[in-house]
């Protein structure tokens, strides 16, 4: 409601509108207290919950109740490549052996789905996409501190030591793929969000992210957050330079790489380590290559199980019930998105995934060509950074199953609203792209 003054049109509060504001404070409150909780997976609760999805559950509901007070349009993000998810692992699910587990990870693709699209329509308000992404990056260098501080002080408690673990610092994430995951996903958050604001508090905080990083030994994060960089370093030579310029950066690298190689092959390395008796050398480079090795032995033993459910799949999360079952060597979930999509969910399980990944493509090009401080990067100082942590986690999906990662669908909700532009009534933002939502 408005009423006509002297100096124009007023909007007048209403009961209705006060209510409004209330929710979307309340529903904000809650979102951030998901992202700060992001790493409390422990105590696990059943079907692979945890503490922390109480407030990821508690905002999409409030969410809801927020879409049907607002008044505007939202937007669904990712919906089709959504739907042909939970579609090929429902038929999947029908035909497979193991309907109960299909159930279960059909809930939690479900519930990720839905979180994303509450973050998105709820980050598109005014000032909220920045205080989501500071949430996230402040409490990402608290956590880590409180590792590294447990493991200075050898407090095992918080260190988050496993026996199945060896002596990998998981604080309380569970799992050292998910930790290292997480630690990289929030050094490129600190990156974007430029937070801590200050320059010293923001160095120490990349150092504390780093050092929990080392502490998860964990060599797919190390890679992850190589890769993050590199496409970093490029994109700031492409700013400055262009193409070529980018060109030039990738090359470099490539070489020095190829060369570090040539010099020092890699199982060379990887032999030196394990015989190195330091622990830390042993638990990384030195298993790297069993590691590889492992994993090359799952993937023929997931595209054997492919073979008997060709046109289905076997259905989402049954491969180390399947493969337990068989009596195979190695049994273990599937640790790769790329083969679980097709093992898992057949062909046009892979059709989504190609899907979801063509999406967000497009969606981090129009991120990277947006002019710098337009539209709702004005609330995000380096929006790439974003963009770089979601490039890592497309990587790490060749050896994680990251799309049961909750982070990984905030990543993909922030860079939709980067790449989207603010409505007609946002105040202070100038439009970036020239189109709609």
């Amino acid at each position: 409601m408005v009423t006509v003054t002297a100096a124009g049109l007023t909007p007048v509060r209403t009961k209705a509108t006060a209510r409004h504001e209330a929710l979307t404070r309340t529903t904000a409150f809650v979102a951030c207290a998901a992202l700060v909780f992001q790493p409390i997976l422990r105590p696990a609760g059943p079907g692979n919950s945890s503490p922390v999805d109480l407030f990821t559950v508690t905002t999409v509901l409030l969410s809801l109740l927020w879409a049907a007070t607002c008044g505007r349009r939202l937007g669904a993000p990712y919906a089709v490549a959504g739907a042909l998810m939970l579609l090929s692992g429902g038929l999947a699910g029908l035909a497979g052996p193991l309907p109960g587990t299909t159930l279960i990870n059909l809930c939690r693709d479900t519930l990720l789905l839905a979180w994303c699209i509450a973050l998105y329509n709820l980050a598109r308000r005014p000032g909220l996409l920045r205080l989501l992404t500071s949430a996230f990056a402040y409490a990402a260098v608290v956590w880590a501190s409180v590792l590294v501080g447990a493991s200075l002080a050898h407090i095992t408690a918080i260190e988050g030591i496993s026996p199945t673990e060896g002596d990998r610092k998981l604080f309380t994430l569970g799992d050292p793929n998910y930790a290292a995951t997480y630690w990289v996903v929030s050094l490129f958050m600190v990156y974007a969000a430029q937070r801590p604001r200050g320059r010293v508090l923001r160095w120490y905080g990349y150092a504390m992210l780093v050092w929990a990083l080392l502490l998860s030994q964990s060599n797919g994060g190390v890679l992850m957050l190589a890769v993050g960089l590199v496409f970093l370093v490029a994109y700031k030579a492409w700013r400055k330079g262009g193409a070529v310029a980018a060109a030039v950066v990738v090359l470099a690298v490539s070489l020095v790489v190829g060369g570090a190689l040539t010099a020092a092959p890699l199982a060379h390395v990887q032999e030196w380590a394990r015989l190195s008796q330091q622990a830390e050398l042993v638990n990384t480079v030195g298993r790297s290559g069993a590691s590889s090795e492992q994993r090359g032995t799952l993937v023929q033993e997931s595209v054997q199980l492919y073979g008997q459910h060709w046109l289905t799949g076997t259905g989402p999360g049954s491969t180390k019930q399947l493969l337990t079952d068989g009596q195979f060597a190695y049994a273990k979930e599937a640790h790769d998105d790329y083969v679980a999509a097709l093992v898992e969910r057949g062909p046009l399980g892979v059709v989504a995934l190609l899907t979801l990944l063509s999406s967000a493509a497009w969606r981090s090009s129009r991120v990277l060509r947006a002019p710098p401080g337009t539209g709702f990067a004005a609330q995000v100082p380096r929006p790439a950074g974003l963009v770089a942590a979601l490039l890592g986690l497309v990587v790490a999906g060749a050896y994680y199953e990251v799309l049961h990662f909750r982070f990984l669908w905030m990543v993909l909700a922030m860079v939709a609203v980067l790449a989207s532009d603010p409505e007609p009534d946002h105040p202070g933002l100038p439009r970036a792209h020239g189109g709609g939502p």
